[in-house]
């Protein structure tokens, strides 16, 4: 009986190392595939992002020249537009540093409300 308990041991621990091997084997495989997904990912966002870039200069191109045949001055547009983002962002920094904790709770107002939106 003690000879069949001893064999019983021994293949229990063949099975757990087995087990090991096959555990760590699968989960180097896993690793690799994730690794490979994660580059191709990121390569397909990047191409997306180039995509994207050169369709809005494109579409901008466009606009302007639509808008200046027309005679509007886009670059005085733009110069205007420039202001204005400066002047903005100048009034988001006081109001955020005169009061944190108010910007903070609008931004967490915003947040919900944009995933809210974005859940339907």
């Amino acid at each position: 009986m003690a000879a069949t308990t001893t064999s019983a041991k021994r293949q229990a621990t063949a099975s757990v190392r087995r087990a090991k091997d096959e555990i760590a084997e699968s989960s180097e495989e896993i690793a690799g595939r994730a690794k490979a997904t994660g580059r191709r990912l990121r390569d397909e966002a990047n191409e997306i992002e180039d995509s994207l870039a050169r369709g809005a200069e494109d579409l901008a191109a466009t606009v302007s020249s639509k808008l200046k045949s027309v005679g509007v001055d886009t670059d005085k547009m733009t110069e205007v537009a420039r202001e204005q983002a400066s002047d903005l962002q100048e009034l988001i920094i006081r109001e955020i540093q005169e009061r944190p904790l108010r910007a903070l709770g609008l931004a967490a107002a915003v947040g919900l409300f944009v995933g809210f939106l974005s859940a339907r």
